[in-house]
């Protein structure tokens, strides 16, 4: 078992732990149980043995680095040659993602030791070290396993252009592919009580998050040209390409994706019916102060702890707050064009449509607790490459042997949920249009 499925297996132990300790803790601080401290122990003890596994791994690792032979790469002479390296030099945040797909796309990614060899002429010896790591994946059909450190930093690249990521929602790690936790579904009570009186149940309803690993892939079309020229530079203009074509498709689905076995369900249709408000008809000045009150006050309502609240809307919605005036000509928002509304920041996001409804010219205006809303993150890139297959662009099936290119599969896996089911409201069949 390598590395990567010891450390996964791991983090679903400490998570069993903890979910035990959990346990007792709802249940006003008690003790554990004599069935619940001897599973506490069990998952303990197995935790202890699979550090141990781990540190042998990473030993071996280690032994595996130094004892690495000289490579013997194509046109050399028989006998072995030492690339020079290139200077090390700290890669921006996600540029390794960018270089570990150049890698596999120059060398074809079959041979690993050839990989690292690459890596090590164009960036240095610790990069060529890094990609020497890396550990091949099977759950995801072939391509290799980005090391962890180096996926968050990739990850975290998409939280300023996935909105549902950039108001604020919470990343939770969900390593082993599948994440279980209390969800709250209902406001909670309290009351005063006298001395030796029981203390009150406090009529709080919960329920369960459940997330599981749904796939993301991404398929980028990478110039060979860029591939056989690489260097600095070069491997953060691949990892740009990664991420917007990563980023286009979160943006989308965490909005208003309908959801399924296979795709992680959208804000949208998160929301309960009691928190979808319809917008009034006509629009003016009145109505809509009106409707955002009303919009807000849902949330407001529903206790939720309003730690970091905002909108989300299209952009034609934002230009239309930003151009609303009164009676006497002045801007109604005018804060609207340092991106908030009121105290609240806004989300602007072309993933919320402007042709909804009957008409085809309704949208809708998202307010509520970014906190709440979870993105369960393997923090886990796999990439592999492909200098044959095809792909789809603008309803044309294009070569990649043909156009000279290297596709990059990327491979992501998240989940969404919200933590509480009314932390959200929406404003449907919103006509605001400049």
């Amino acid at each position: 078992m390598r590395i990567t499925a010891l450390k996964a297996n791991l983090a679903a132990v400490v998570a069993d732990m903890d979910g035990i300790l959990q346990v007792a803790a709802d249940d006003d601080n008690r003790d554990l149980t004599a069935e619940e401290q001897t599973s506490f122990d069990a998952k303990q003890k197995e935790a202890e043995g699979l550090q141990a596994q781990i540190k042998r791994e990473e030993g071996v690792l280690a032994l595996r680095a130094s004892a690495a032979q000289p490579l013997q790469l194509p046109g050399a002479t028989d006998a072995p040659s030492k690339v020079s390296a290139a200077p090390a030099q700290k890669p921006e945040p996600g540029a390794m993602v960018g270089r570990v797909a150049i890698a596999i796309g120059a060398v074809g990614g079959n041979d690993q030791r050839a990989l690292a060899a690459h890596a090590a002429s164009v960036w240095g010896d610790e990069t060529g070290q890094i990609v020497a790591n890396m550990e091949q994946s099977t759950a995801t059909k072939g391509g290799y396993l980005v090391n962890e450190a180096y996926s968050s930093d990739f990850i975290g690249l998409l939280r300023p252009r996935v909105v549902i990521r950039r108001m604020g929602a919470r990343s939770v790690p969900m390593p082993d592919g599948n994440l279980t936790m209390r969800k709250q579904t209902g406001s909670s009570t309290a009351g005063y009580v006298g001395e030796r009186d029981p203390a009150p149940t406090t009529g709080m309803t919960v329920g369960r998050v459940s997330m599981t690993a749904k796939t993301l892939r991404a398929i980028v079309p990478i110039s060979n040209q860029l591939i056989r020229r690489a260097s600095y530079g070069v491997d953060t203009l691949v990892r740009d390409d990664l991420v917007t074509s990563a980023a286009v498709k979160e943006d989308q689905q965490f909005t208003r994706g309908a959801g399924s076995a296979e795709s992680p369900t959208g804000l949208r249709y998160l929301i309960p019916a009691s928190g979808v408000i319809v917008a009034q008809a006509n629009p003016d000045l009145v109505k809509v102060t009106a409707d955002l009150g009303r919009l807000r006050l849902k949330v407001i309502n529903a206790n939720v702890p309003m730690t970091k609240c905002g909108y989300i809307m299209s952009p034609t919605t934002q230009m239309y707050l930003e151009n609303l005036r009164d009676g006497n000509g002045n801007k109604a928002f005018p804060e609207v064009a340092e991106g908030r509304l009121g105290i609240y920041p806004i989300g602007v996001t072309t993933s919320i449509p402007d042709n909804l409804g009957a008409g085809g010219d309704e949208s809708e205006i998202y307010f509520g607790d970014f906190d709440q809303f979870l993105i369960g993150d393997t923090v886990q890139v796999t990439l592999a490459a492909s200098t044959e297959a095809a792909y789809v662009e603008d309803g044309e099936v294009k070569s990649a042997f043909a156009q000279d290119e290297t596709l990059i599969r990327l491979i992501q896996e998240h989940d969404t949920d919200l933590r509480h089911d009314t932390a959200f409201a929406v404003l449907t069949a919103v006509k605001w249009k400049p």
